[in-house]
């Protein structure tokens, strides 16, 4: 491996229903909303050695040097965002996917087949999830491993292997349904 390859866990996080929030607050309100959410998530960084790569609109992508950093952030920013108080009461969802794997450093962005797969893991979360690839359940300690439910098989664009695709189960008290969720749930 050269000098800027390295194995990292990639999270990618973002908000479920910003379109809908834009339209229901407005504009202005909408925007405060989201950069409180997104300041929410990438609160919880630090705390768990997490780099925040880049924000895309209602997103982030960030490493971790650990799939189990990776793990635990993810359900802090799940618990987090569901705690916050946002405009007009309004809830907010995020759904949260990530892989492990190497990736290339240049110019403070990381690039790869790991980003790709990440950011197509993500993409099929829905909201209030975590998702994450048998890449990252293998190099889980078992006890987080246990907190994993095998969900699906995938198959990503441009991609001839399929994925074992994996539901962290990071609230004690939630209904596999509300894990598992509606189409009406998804991003839009």
């Amino acid at each position: 491996m050269s000098g800027n390859q390295q194995k990292l866990a990639v999270l990618f996080a973002d908000i479920s229903g910003s379109s809908e929030l834009y339209e229901r607050l407005g504009d202005e309100r909408a925007l405060q909303s989201i950069a409180q959410c997104v300041g929410i998530m990438t609160g919880e960084l630090p705390a768990f050695q997490g780099t925040l790569v880049k924000i895309i609109g209602d997103e982030i992508m960030c490493t971790f040097p650990s799939a189990e950093q990776a793990f635990h952030a993810a359900c802090a920013m799940q618990r987090s965002v569901g705690n916050e108080r946002y405009q007009d009461g309004t809830p907010m969802h995020i759904r949260i996917g990530f892989h492990f794997g190497e990736v290339i450093h240049e110019s403070g962005d990381v690039f790869g087949d790991t980003v790709n797969i990440a950011a197509r893991v993500a993409a099929i979360t829905r909201a209030n999830q975590i998702l994450m690839t048998q890449a990252v359940a293998d190099v889980l300690p078992p006890a987080l491993r246990d907190k994993t439910l095998k969900l699906m098989r995938a198959e990503f664009k441009g991609k001839q292997a399929q994925f074992d695709i994996f539901m962290v189960i990071w609230s004690s008290d939630e209904k596999l349904s509300e894990r598992i969720g509606t189409p009406a749930q998804r991003k839009t």
